[in-house]
């Protein structure tokens, strides 16, 4: 008995299932000498609750010179859907120079993630009143990794409506808060309808060498709209569900694609192919679902006043940004925050020129 990651749409489940998602909590502090800390916390699992490191929680390979260990009292954070409670940490502290560090994936199931390929970036301006501090991090996108680009049924603003910043509560998504933002609601799902429908055609006619006409693959698109509803399948998906399910149905728009043109290559294409053709669909449900699996809450701590950030959720002071799968469908996601602190030897000297100048300019006058 088969049990499949349910699509781009185990997006949609997730979205409906956040205990389905693995949580961390990112927090890159910058010190004034422009150096940063990076923790990641995560929830480990009882071996490695008790030393067995090999089992750590994280999708990245902490080195040598990180510092993991177990927190001191497990800590709750809150995911605008969803909260999670972390008893675990790692921590390393770069020099400025070492902006270039990419993360080493923990195993080969991670290397593809957008999480571990983050550019990261800090940097210090020193000013002999005030220095200035900045942080970017910057996750590559996954909206080319769909059998149809979410842009083929949105525009760019409701894209940044759905997928980024849609309801007006501060960090918050339409996926999250989906109830608000009906009419994106149901463009999404119907996105998802039109990736399967499209992805299903191709890998048929890639087999059979053979393409519809575009009137043909309309009036397909509109059968297959009428009798498979993909988004409603992945809430109805039953574990006791045939093993051959997604064979048959594979086989019945064969069928229907040989009753359309009057080619039988079609219906014989899926009588040799149709079991393989599910397990490459599986694999490629897994690989589009995993970036859904993850969601980062980024809480950047830097020296001074903040004086920018690109986020409108805050906690206490510290600007916050989640990072998922969902966003990332919208394009690359960059977090950039900037500071500025003081520099009291700048104001003493300063002071002193005053007095000085001060001094001098009253002897003159004598």
């Amino acid at each position: 008995m088969k049990t499949y990651i349910k699509v781009l749409a185990a997006s949609a489940a997730i979205a409906m299932l956040p205990s389905c998602v693995t949580y961390y909590t990112v927090i890159p502090e910058i010190h004034p000498d422009g150096s940063m800390t990076r923790t990641v916390y995560a929830e480990a699992d009882s071996a490695c609750l008790a030393g067995d490191l090999s089992s750590h929680p994280f999708l990245f390979e902490p080195g040598e010179q990180w510092q993991t260990g177990r927190m001191a009292e497990p800590r709750a954070w809150w995911f605008l859907d969803d909260s999670a409670t972390m008893n675990f940490y790692a921590s390393r502290t770069f020099r400025l120079s070492d902006t270039s560090y990419r993360d080493t994936p923990a195993s080969e199931e991670y290397a593809g993630l957008p999480y571990v390929k983050a550019a990261e970036h800090w940097d210090k301006k020193w000013g002999l009143f005030f220095s200035t501090y900045s942080y970017t991090c910057t996750f590559p996108g996954i909206d080319f990794w769909m059998p149809v680009r979410p842009d083929s049924l949105m525009s760019s603003a409701e894209i940044e409506r759905w997928y980024r910043n849609g309801t007006g509560s501060p960090g918050m998504n339409g996926v999250e808060t989906y109830a608000c933002l009906a009419d994106l609601y149901d463009k999404y799902t119907e996105w998802v309808n039109i990736c399967y429908r499209e992805y299903l055609y191709r890998i048929i006619c890639s087999t059979a060498g053979e393409e519809l006409t575009d009137s043909l693959k309309t009036e397909l698109m509109q059968w297959m709209e009428k009798h498979y509803d993909f988004y409603e399948d992945i809430f109805s998906f039953s574990f006791g569900e045939a093993d051959d399910a997604g064979s048959r149905r594979l086989t019945s728009i064969a069928a229907q694609m040989s009753r359309l043109s009057g080619n039988p290559v079609y219906t014989d294409a899926a009588a040799v192919h149709a079991a393989a053709w599910e397990e490459e669909i599986s694999a490629l449900e897994e690989k589009l679902a995993a970036p859904f699996c993850y969601a980062m809450l980024y809480q950047i701590q830097m020296p001074g006043r903040l004086t920018s950030a690109n986020t409108e959720l805050m906690d206490e002071g510290t600007p916050v940004w989640k990072v998922d799968g969902f966003r990332l469908l919208a394009g690359d996601l960059t977090i950039e925050a900037t500071s500025s602190r003081a520099n009291p030897l700048g104001f003493i000297l300063l002071g002193l020129i005053v007095i000085i100048s001060t001094v001098v300019f009253f002897r003159l006058r004598r």
